[in-house]
This record gives structure tokens, sequence and C-alpha cells, in this order.
């Protein structure tokens, strides 16, 4: 572990999310984040790591944690990681400015593990193949865009997301005026019921104001009941 100020960066040997063909030594994690962000005065944990994907397209992508479903890479079903958007927000604009060459930047829908730390983390990921995973110019960009984020975090109306694909492209596009939080793509829409929109509002820890649909994909079911969610959770929405 290594420290500069406020700052420190740990070094974890294992994975903090399971895959096909790995399941953690220790249970539920490599380390316990919350004992840890007590002892240090840890305020929230920004997880720099790899994101592998079926195109194998160059990506580097952020993303809040947690499972609508069920919990096929670690975590509890049905329970999202607490998170924040402002950070998020601040590390994704840096990733955007003069990323190395062929790299596409996007947020991510809310999926994977953790999923129950009280401490807020997630995650900035470089994608999407070993070859992308050992680029040495996309990792200095990657913790330099983290390094500079955090360093200055500007005031942004914090939402939260609904419909679109996982790239999010809407919400990516969006993301230059407000903070994205918890996002809920259309693949999982149907999953959703109030207790889940409610961990969207109350797990997004800089206060949600406002909730945006990606209207266009959704099936006019789906909408009317994101819709009527919202209205019982007294949570402004706007269909973009």
């Amino acid at each position: 572990m290594l420290r500069k100020g406020s700052l420190y960066l740990i070094v974890v040997d294992e994975p903090i999310v399971p895959t096909e063909g790995y399941r953690p030594k220790t249970e539920p994690h490599p380390i316990d984040y919350d004992e840890l962000a007590e002892r240090l005065g840890i305020e929230y944990y920004v997880i720099a790591y790899r994101h592998a994907s079926k195109s194998g397209a160059p990506s580097l992508t952020v993303h809040a944690p947690g499972n609508f479903g069920e919990a096929l890479y670690g975590g509890k079903p049905r329970e999202l990681q607490r998170t924040v958007a402002r950070p998020m927000r601040s590390i994704f604009l840096r990733l955007r400015e003069n990323p190395s060459e062929g790299y596409a930047v996007s947020l991510e829908a809310t999926h994977h593990s953790p999923t129950s730390f009280k401490t807020p983390m997630f995650f900035a990921e470089i994608g999407s193949t070993p070859e992308q995973w050992t680029d040495p110019e996309a990792a200095e960009h990657l913790a330099t865009a983290i390094l500079q984020g955090i360093s200055k975090i500007e005031e942004a109306p914090v939402a939260i997301g609904f419909g679109g694909g996982h790239y999010c492209p809407k919400f990516t596009e969006l993301e230059g005026e407000m903070a994205f939080g918890h996002i809920c793509a259309k693949y999982a829409l149907d999953l959703l019921d109030e207790e889940l929109v409610r961990q969207m509002v109350e797990r997004t820890l800089d206060g949600v104001e406002v909730a945006i649909l990606d209207h266009k994909g959704m099936k006019g079911r789906q909408r009317r009941r994101v819709e009527e969610i919202l209205m019982e959770l007294g949570i402004e929405y706007e269909r973009r």
C-alpha cells in the first residue's frame, strides 16, 4: 500500500470480481474494504480494473457495481453497491480528454459485484482483451484520469438512468452536463421493482436530483412502470 497525502494506492492480488474460471479464496472478497476505509479514513474507492467483452473493442469505461438480477459475478442478487456519481463523472471527463488512439470512452450500466459494502465505490476500467490490459499508454491515461479526476470534483446535478444499451450512449452523451450514478440498461428493466429503484436512488450517495429515461428503446409497459415507481418515490424524471 502506498500513500500520498490523503490518497492511498492499494494493490489487491486476487480479483475483486469472480469470473467463470476464478472463485475467491476468501469470502466474500479478498479484503474487507469497510474495515480498511474506517481505519484509514477512506471516503470512497475507485477500483482500477480490466473490462472484458466479446467484441474485444478497446475501451475505457466507468460504472457503478450492483446486481439487478442474479449474482452471476459475485455480490448478492438484487442488491446495488453504494456509489458516488460526481467523482465518477470527474474521472470520466478526464478519460474523454485525448484517450489513446482507437479507445472508446463510455459509461457502463450497473453490473457485477461488489454489492454489500458501506463504503461507496465504482470502477474505472480498461477493455477489452489482454492486449489492452497490458497497454502502457492506456494504463497511464487511466491512472492520470483517476488522479486528476479525484483532485478536483465539479458540481453537477446527480441522476440515475433507465434504458439504453449496456454502454449507455445516451447517458454517456449527457454525462457532460450531469453525473450518473446507478444505471439500469434496457435488458434489466423487467427486473425492476420499487425496492430496486429505491436502491438506485438511496445508494447513489451524492443525492439523486432526477431520473433520465432513454425511452426510445423502452417498451411502453416498461416506461409506464418505471415512471409509476419514480412518482411513488417522489423522484422527478425526464424522457430523453
